[in-house]
């Protein structure tokens, strides 16, 4: 939606009509915030409670080449666990990383058992940060980082074995142009798998251009959702489903798009 005051996102909230917001707070804020208690505080009480703060986005990449990047991650994201009680929110979440550091593109390393072990070891300690504070780490895969895969995630969230970890599912971060035609029975396998652990989907949508996929307004590209969103409601009624990547002038269409189908 762009960057603006908390009292700006609140207020285009309300406009566009949504329940809620993930926010990322040093993409979201013209000012980037400290993350210190009371400057936090200033950020949550541009927001009135009937607009909830559903996740808290800290996303880093655990497996970056600059040590000193990984360190401010990890202390970032520490930092929005012990404050999230200030915005009312329970879950920060972050992506698993790529050995292609800011591109986080695929890397042939990244899939590699080795890897997958590092990082879940880092997530584990981030858990047991969320743990002290009564908070929940949510963990997302996509295709070209470290966490390819539905049973890659699942494997990463059983391993760290505590009720404060829990998974984002978003279907077109699986995806690729070898898979895409597979994204309901990918779905599936997320919610066989984890559905206990699934907190947040993402929605997204795609169209296929030179050989890539592309992220397109909700309803305008290839994604099944009026097969895939009934799945994800009658599985996880209580998750929070949150647009990214939609561009400003697409909300208002993807909303009404996403609204018919809960409709029906």
């Amino acid at each position: 939606m762009g960057k603006n005051t908390p009292e700006g996102l609140y207020n285009d909230l309300v406009s566009y009509g949504f329940d809620g917001i993930q926010l990322v707070l040093n993409k979201a804020l013209i000012d980037n915030p400290q993350l210190e208690e009371n400057t936090l505080k200033k950020v949550a009480e541009g927001f009135k409670s009937d607009k909830k703060i559903m996740l808290l986005g800290s996303y880093f990449n655990p497996i970056h080449s600059d040590k000193q990047k990984v360190a401010e991650g990890l202390e970032r994201f520490s930092t929005q666990l012990k404050y999230a009680h200030l915005f009312d929110c329970e879950f920060v979440a972050s992506e698993t990383g790529s050995f292609n550091d800011d591109q986080w593109t695929y890397h042939p390393n990244n899939h590699k058992k080795e890897t997958i072990d590092y990082v879940t070891s880092v997530f584990k300690s981030l858990v047991t940060i969320a743990e002290q504070y009564n908070k929940t780490v949510l963990i997302e895969a996509a295709y070209g980082h470290v966490a390819y895969s539905p049973s890659v995630l699942n494997d990463m969230i059983r391993t760290i074995n505590s009720s404060n970890v829990g998974a984002i599912i978003d279907v077109y971060n699986l995806l690729n142009i070898s898979n895409y035609h597979q994204q309901v029975d990918l779905l599936k396998e997320a919610l066989l798998l984890m559905k206990d652990k699934i907190k947040v989907f993402h929605l997204k949508d795609f169209i296929v251009e030179n050989d890539k996929l592309v992220q397109v307004g909700l309803g305008k590209g290839l994604m099944k959702y009026h097969e895939i969103l009934p799945l994800m409601v009658k599985s996880n009624p209580d998750a929070y489903y949150v647009f990214e990547g939609v561009k400003k002038e697409d909300l208002q269409s993807s909303l009404a798009f996403i609204r018919s189908i809960l409709k029906n």
